[in-house]
C-alpha cells in the first residue's frame, strides 16, 4: 500500500476548482464524465503525466485532442511542490488529482515516483523509472539530508555510483560535486551563483554518506 498524504489550504482548492471547471468543460478531457484521475510523476528534469477518465461508469484513457491547461495544470502543480517543501526533507514526487462535476475534488501526494501509466489502466508498459542524474537534479533543486533521501532513491544512486546532492544545515545550502548554493523555505536558490567548496578545507563534507552509499 503507498503511502500518501491528502493535500488541503487555500492554494489547493483554488486549483482543484480551476481543473474541475476546465475538465468537464466543452473542450475538457472529462467532458460529460463522471470523474477525471490524473496522476502524474513531478520532477525538476521531467514530467510524466496520464489521465482517467469514468464515462458511463467504465473508465478509459482521455482524448489526446483535450487537456488541461498549462496555467491551472503544470504552472499549479510546480507552485505547489515549492510551497510544500520543507527544508532537509524534501518535496512530492507525485502527484494524483480526483476530480467530478458536482462535488469538491482532492488532492494526493506521494514521496515516491509512481511509474504505472495512470490509476485504472491496464495495458502498456511501466515507465523506466529516473536515472541517478534526474534524482540528482531534484535533489539539487528540492535538497534533502542523507536521512530523509528514501531507500529508492539510494538504490539508483548506488546502483550508479552516483553521489547525491546533499542538504547542508551548517551552511543552509546545498551541496554537490564540491559545489555549493543556498537554501530557501521554497528550495534552492538558483539567483545565486554556486560556490566552490575547497575539500581541504572542509574534509569530509560528503564522508558520513559514504557506508551509505557504497558500503564502505
Amino acid at each position: 500500500m503507498r503511502e500518501s498524504r491528502t493535500l488541503e489550504n487555500e492554494f489547493v482548492r483554488e486549483g482543484l476548482t480551476r481543473l474541475q471547471e476546465e475538465a468537464f468543460s466543452e473542450r475538457g478531457p472529462g467532458y460529460g464524465a463522471e470523474e477525471v484521475v490524473s496522476t502524474s510523476v513531478v520532477q525538476q528534469a521531467i514530467s510524466r503525466r496520464y489521465d482517467d477518465v469514468r464515462l458511463n461508469g467504465k473508465w478509459g484513457q482521455a482524448d489526446i485532442s483535450s487537456d488541461f491547461s498549462d496555467e491551472a495544470m503544470d504552472r499549479w502543480l510546480l507552485e505547489l511542490r515549492e510551497r510544500c517543501y520543507v527544508v532537509g526533507e524534501g518535496t512530492w514526487m507525485t502527484y494524483r488529482v480526483f476530480l467530478y462535476p458536482d462535488e469538491p475534488g482532492r488532492l494526493e501526494v506521494f514521496d515516491e515516483e509512481i511509474l504505472t501509466k495512470g490509476l485504472h489502466s491496464t495495458s502498456g508498459r511501466l515507465n523506466a523509472p529516473s536515472s541517478a542524474a534526474t534524482l540528482a537534479s531534484e535533489l539539487i533543486a528540492f535538497p534533502r539530508t542523507a536521512e530523509n533521501i528514501p531507500q529508492w532513491m539510494w538504490a539508483t544512486f548506488s546502483a550508479e555510483g552516483v553521489t547525491p546532492p546533499l542538504y547542508n544545515p551548517e551552511f543552509q545550502s546545498v551541496d554537490w560535486k564540491n559545489r555549493r548554493r543556498p537554501v530557501t523555505d521554497r528550495g534552492t536558490d538558483f539567483t545565486v551563483e554556486p560556490t566552490v567548496i575547497d575539500p581541504s578545507l572542509e574534509p569530509g563534507v560528503f564522508a558520513k554518506i559514504s557506508k551509505k552509499l557504497f558500503g564502505a
